[in-house]
């Protein structure tokens, strides 16, 4: 009987840990849901006083709803916190395979391309917006990590749709002896898309660490 009485109590204990786990977990998410809603309503404030229009209102609340759907819950603020070494590690882990499908970088060491990806930055654009415009001087280059983006000629005939791991604009870092190269094209976001910005100058960096590297790369 009293083994009865402790095995009961036990599995009490258990599941009453279980219940907190998954109440904590829940908790997170609605704080995490909180602090979005309170950078939402922050920005709606400030459009409302600054009198936007109405439209580009919607353009921005969108925007905080595609990047909370691509964050799915998760804390838009615990990145910041973790250490150098580990947001390193990580930087290196999430990204890294997305830079070895550019065509350019295959043939690299993988030192070369951890350094390149800790100075890629993400940016995230709304539908029709024009990532790069034809004529203006080619200074990055871009690789898409979600969405799709369309090439479009002179004409405004759509030339290519791009997706997932695919890239453009790497005229802008492939010039290394500091000529000018111009955009050929436009290119335009196709719905909401995310685009990894690599800059000529950030290539220039990492190749005075890697000198070999610049031979694969002219």
């Amino acid at each position: 009987y009293l083994f009865v009485i402790v095995s009961y109590l036990i599995g009490v204990f258990i599941f009453a840990t279980i219940v907190g786990q998954v109440g904590n977990v829940i908790n997170n998410k609605n704080a995490s849901r909180q602090e979005f809603e309170r950078l939402l309503d922050g920005a709606k404030l400030y459009m409302s006083t600054h009198n936007v229009p109405h439209d580009l209102q919607k353009r921005v609340q969108r925007w905080y709803d595609y990047v909370w759907s691509r964050l799915n819950g998760a804390d838009i603020n615990s990145l910041g916190l973790l250490p150098d070494k580990l947001k390193t590690e990580l930087a290196i882990h999430v990204n890294l395979e997305t830079l070895k499908k550019v065509t350019i970088f295959q043939e690299c060491q993988p030192e070369f391309l951890h350094d390149l990806v800790l100075k890629m930055k993400a940016y995230i654009f709304t539908p029709g917006d024009l990532i790069c415009r034809r004529g203006e001087v080619a200074r990055e280059m871009f690789i898409v990590a979600d969405g799709l983006v369309e090439i479009i000629s002179e004409s405004g005939t759509v030339l290519k749709q791009m997706g997932a791991g695919d890239f453009f604009g790497e005229i802008g870092i492939l010039n290394l002896d500091g000529g000018i190269n111009r955009r050929s094209a436009d290119v335009r976001s196709l719905g909401y898309s995310e685009l990894f910005v690599l800059s000529r100058e950030d290539v220039l960096g990492a190749l005075k660490d890697h000198p070999d590297a610049e031979v694969l790369l002219s």
